[in-house]
């Protein structure tokens, strides 16, 4: 300050000036946070990991509730079923035929054909006798002579007969056999179709009968419900066909197809 005279007084001389703070040992020094540009502040890390938890949260209710509603479904499904009415696997005995093939053979013992009784067909409970069955005589049902077949086949400049199948079976609760023999003369083959029982290890004719077969069909034969059913497929169109067999209570052979009554019976 100065005075009209220009002269400075004796208190602007001896001012003391301001001396910048000094922080005192030992005490922490106050830190200012300053925002790093580019780095999310401390905010925005707290609200990005809750919205992380809530998505987090609901994915794991979705599935939650998704897998109970599946199973909820499938229990549903499955009540009022039994053991008796889901299917079981069942296994196939094979079939002996002339060429070393197999055909369809019996399965494990359905509800129909123990139904059946003592009169139907059944799966053969173990082995049979062993019986050469290409190389012994037949009766044939249509009334002619004796077939005595040599090695699965017979015949000379006539009819040819060859053995096509032979199905383990169990008839009347006994050991039995169902042999196929198929006879070509003419146009339309005929397939004779005869029921054996055992005497000790020797067969028996039970039941024999002569059935008109496809000539453009291939024919499968195989045990079921109590039957002997024969299929027969045209390789040209695909189209199905089948006749069954059955036992009648005096001992004889029956067959039946879908849309015909059952034709008269043999022996």
């Amino acid at each position: 300050m100065q005075h009209p005279d220009g002269q400075d007084t004796l208190r602007d001389r001896h001012r003391t000036p301001v001396r910048p703070h000094t922080p005192v040992p030992g005490r922490p020094r106050e830190r200012q946070h300053t925002p790093v540009p580019g780095r999310p502040s401390a905010d925005s890390r707290r609200r990005l990991l809750r919205q992380r938890l809530v998505v987090f949260v609901t994915v794991t209710l979705g599935v939650a509730l998704a897998i109970a509603t599946a199973q909820g479904c499938e229990n549903r499904s499955n009540q009022g079923r039994g053991p008796a009415d889901r299917p079981s696997p069942t296994a196939s005995a094979p079939a002996l035929s002339l060429d070393g093939a197999t055909a369809a053979g019996s399965g494990a013992p359905t509800a129909a054909a123990a139904a059946g009784g003592a009169s139907g067909f059944g799966p053969a409970a173990g082995p049979l006798p062993a019986v050469d069955w290409a190389n012994r005589p037949y009766t044939d049902p249509a009334g002619g002579p004796e077939i005595r077949l040599h090695d699965g086949r017979a015949g000379g400049d006539g009819a040819q007969i060859a053995l096509s199948t032979v199905l383990p079976a169990r008839y009347r609760e006994a050991p039995a056999a169902l042999v196929v023999l198929r006879r070509t003369e003419g146009s339309v083959p005929v397939d004779l179709v005869e029921l054996f029982a055992f005497n000790g290890g020797t067969p028996v004719l039970v039941a024999a009968r002569a059935s008109a077969a496809d000539p453009q069909a291939a024919a499968a034969w195989r045990l079921e419900n109590g039957a002997l059913l024969r299929e027969e497929k045209v390789s040209l169109t695909g189209a199905t066909s089948s006749t069954r067999y059955t036992a009648r209570a005096d001992g004889g052979l029956e067959e039946a197809w879908p849309g015909a009554g059952v034709s008269g019976g043999s022996r």
